[in-house]
């Protein structure tokens, strides 16, 4: 093979093999920040559910029983009202 022939095919090669690694860097790249998404995802999910473990165990619920319960309700202070059409 002539010296021409041989040096432009190096060339292309090396053009072939520059676009290759910048395809790569790019994936890389997409691969990192989706992988730093995901491990923030599940630090906040490790986060949630110990928190809710806490907080379940601190919260008391107790209930009393209403003496009053049949009283008129005040409809100054209620957001919503049920009020049921009979017709």
């Amino acid at each position: 093979m002539s010296e021409k022939r041989i040096m432009r095919k190096l060339n292309k090669l090396a053009s072939r093999i520059h676009s290759k690694i910048e395809t790569v860097r790019d994936e890389m790249d997409d691969l990192e920040i989706e992988f730093e998404l995901l491990q923030k995802q599940i630090q906040k999910l490790q986060g949630k559910t110990t928190s809710k473990a806490t907080v379940a165990d601190d919260v008391e619920v107790t209930l009393e029983e209403d003496e009053d319960a049949d009283e008129e309700i005040d409809l100054e202070n209620t957001s919503a009202v049920n009020i049921t059409k009979k017709f």
